[in-house]
């Protein structure tokens, strides 16, 4: 072991003439413009933050204020919202029977294809409405 230097980095600055001040100065020059930066990016954030603060709080007074004039939609409006979630959430959540299927009765559930039938129905009576017609009338009526 010839050098009590081992494990150390050298010292360069002192070898180079005394350049490791230049290096050192431009070191903090760097610093301070990252400070400068984090300082600059920390008031754009909290300029960001007061300006979403303040219009949260003029929506919210909006909202109060419409709340105040319409109480009774207010109340409809947030108990079909909160019936309306709590069945998804429910549906989710829930067994493979749904609410509807234990509670609402089967006529009721099948409306959808008894509507589509009844539809259906109804358009081929309309097709045929003119024959039916026709045949109740006198035949000097029906002749052209």
């Amino acid at each position: 072991m010839a050098s009590g230097n081992q494990g150390r980095p050298q010292d360069h600055g002192r070898q180079n003439g005394g350049g490791g001040k230049g290096q050192r100065e431009s070191q903090q020059d760097m610093g301070q413009q990252v400070k400068q930066g984090a300082a600059q990016a920390g008031e754009r954030l909290r300029e960001g933050y007061d300006s979403a603060s303040d219009e949260m709080r003029r929506y919210a007074r909006q909202a109060q204020g419409m709340v105040e004039r319409n109480p009774l939609p207010s109340v409809m409006i947030g108990f079909g919202l909160g019936f309306g979630l709590g069945l998804v959430v429910t549906t989710l959540l829930g067994e493979r029977e749904t609410w509807a299927e234990r509670h609402v009765p089967e006529r009721l559930r099948r409306m959808p294809d008894t509507l589509q039938d009844s539809l259906t129905q109804l358009s081929d009576v309309v097709r045929t409405l003119p024959d039916a017609i026709r045949s109740h009338l006198p035949a000097a009526m029906t002749r052209h």
